[in-house]
C-alpha cells in the first residue's frame, strides 16, 4: 500500500500544479474590448466579478505624495483612532499611481522608521528607535488591470489581468542575526 499512497500523492501534486498553471495563464488572458467611453466601466465590471470591488475614486487630500521625505516620529500618538500613528511601527498612506493601470491610483503604506519605536517602562517612559527591531511592510495581494490595445480592433482596448503586491500597513519584526 505504501506504493499507492505514493503515486496518489504524486497525482494529487501534479494535478494541483496544473490547476496553478491554468489559473496564472487566465490571469494574464485579455479582458473584452472597449472604446475609450466604456473603458472604465468595463473594468469595474471585471474587477467586481472577480471580487475587487474597488471603484477606482480616492480622496487625495488625505495622503502624502509617493517618494516625499518621511521622518520616524519621536513620540507615538497615543490617543490617536488610527493604528498607524499608535503603532511601534507607524507607517502613513501614499498614493501610487500609474498610467494604464485600472485603478490608476492605489493607496498605499510606508513605513515611516527603519527600526521599531520602544516604549520605556516605570520611571524610564521615553520612546526611542530600536534598531535591534525592524519595521517591515505587510503586504496583500491586489488585482489590477492593464489597458492594452485591441489586436483585431482599432481603437477599442482590452485589459490584461495582474497581480501584484500592495503595501497595507507596517509590523514590527525582529531584526535578522547571521
Amino acid at each position: 500500500m505504501p506504493g499507492l499512497f505514493k503515486i496518489m500523492q504524486t497525482l494529487l501534486l501534479l494535478g494541483l500544479f496544473i490547476a496553478k498553471l491554468t489559473l496564472a495563464a487566465e490571469a494574464h488572458k485579455h479582458k473584452g474590448c472597449f472604446s475609450a467611453e466604456e473603458l472604465e466601466d468595463g473594468a469595474l465590471k471585471i474587477l467586481r466579478r472577480n471580487r475587487y470591488p474597488n471603484d477606482g475614486h480616492i480622496d487625495e487630500t488625505q495622503f502624502h505624495k509617493l517618494g516625499t521625505k518621511k521622518t520616524c516620529p519621536a513620540v507615538l500618538h497615543s490617543q490617536s483612532v488610527d493604528y498607524n500613528n499608535r503603532s511601534v511601527s507607524p507607517w502613513r498612506y501614499s498614493i501610487d499611481s500609474k498610467e494604464g493601470r485600472f485603478p490608476e491610483k492605489i493607496v498605499v503604506a510606508e513605513c515611516l522608521c527603519t527600526g521599531c519605536i520602544i516604549v520605556g517602562h516605570g520611571h524610564h517612559r521615553a520612546e526611542y528607535e530600536d534598531y535591534g527591531y525592524n519595521s517591515v511592510p505587510v503586504v496583500q495581494s491586489q488585482m489590477v488591470l492593464m489597458k492594452t490595445d485591441c489586436t483585431d480592433n482599432p481603437g477599442k482596448y482590452s485589459f490584461t489581468s495582474h497581480f501584484i503586491k500592495v503595501p497595507i500597513a507596517c509590523t514590527c519584526v525582529k531584526a535578522r542575526t547571521y
